[in-house]
């Protein structure tokens, strides 16, 4: 064989290989149906981590929280084993699309931008956005915290809601996660830090207290579960499993366990 032939043989096969490659790529972030999980043998979800009570790590390193109580839920009533990820927010969407995950119980909102690339659950969580400073510091309103350093997790939806609505002069400092957004503040690095509510609670009482509080909240979030585009068997039995378990009492066991009675979630 010519060298030339050589040289055309490998690049052929090289292009072969790279594009089975995506194929196989693609096929494995494709949208997801019950039949295929079942034929997989278990789900992968993504929770959130860093964020507690919905995620976080116990003293053995093993996931906890609401987020992780839901997908265990959700593997029962599927008859699969469930495969925990946890995902800092930033990761969360971008898991989701590369087929890391199956599907997000990750304590995401649901906007209209984030639906151009994924499909929404009606909510299963929903908590009030509050920002959170020092003892003794005069935040009472969003006005206040005008030329203040105000920590958020990047990506997330206090990043997004604080964008919109903080007044000009507000000084917005991201971080990767909400244990993160909470030392920024215990370190002094920031002044104010805009958390849930429910994890507010929780961390003024396990590592702020007498040192910070939960000044006032300004917005409410509901939460989604979240499946690649196209997976619209996958969303209706989530939405189907979401009803069912608002409805028994199971979901409101879960939220009363780790945030309080469930509130009153929306739906669409």
């Amino acid at each position: 064989m010519s060298m030339i032939k050589k040289l055309l043989n490998a690049k052929f096969i090289a292009l072969t290989l790279a594009a089975t490659c995506a194929v196989a790529g693609a096929a494995s972030a494709s949208a997801q149906s019950i039949a295929e999980l079942t034929k997989k043998g278990k789900i992968t979800i993504g929770v959130v981590s860093g964020t507690p009570p919905f995620g976080s790590v116990d003293a053995k390193g093993t996931p906890i929280g609401y987020d992780v109580d839901v997908a265990n839920l959700i593997g029962k009533y599927l008859g699969l084993p469930v495969e925990i990820v946890p995902l800092v927010p930033p990761a969360r969407i971008p898991a989701l699309e590369s087929g890391k995950v199956d599907m997000l119980a990750a304590t995401l909102a649901p906007t209209p931008e984030r639906a151009k690339a994924v499909l929404f659950t009606i909510p299963y969580s929903g908590f009030e956005l509050s920002i959170v400073g020092p003892v003794g510091s005069n935040y009472k309103k969003l006005e206040d915290l005008v030329k203040k350093k105000v920590g958020v997790s990047r990506g997330s939806t206090n990043d997004t809601a604080l964008t919109r609505l903080a007044p000009p002069g507000t000084v917005l400092v991201r971080f990767e996660d909400d244990s993160t957004v909470t030392q920024a503040l215990l370190s002094n690095q920031v002044d104010a830090i805009s958390i849930p509510n429910t994890m507010a609670t929780e961390i003024v009482k396990t590592r702020g207290q007498g040192k910070i509080e939960v000044k006032f909240p300004y917005s409410v979030q509901p939460n989604s579960m979240t499946v690649r585009k196209g997976s619209y068997e996958l969303q209706q039995w989530l939405n189907n499993f979401i009803y069912y378990v608002k409805l028994n009492g199971e979901l409101d066991a879960i939220s009363r366990k780790w945030a309080g009675p469930l509130p009153n979630l929306p739906v669409f």
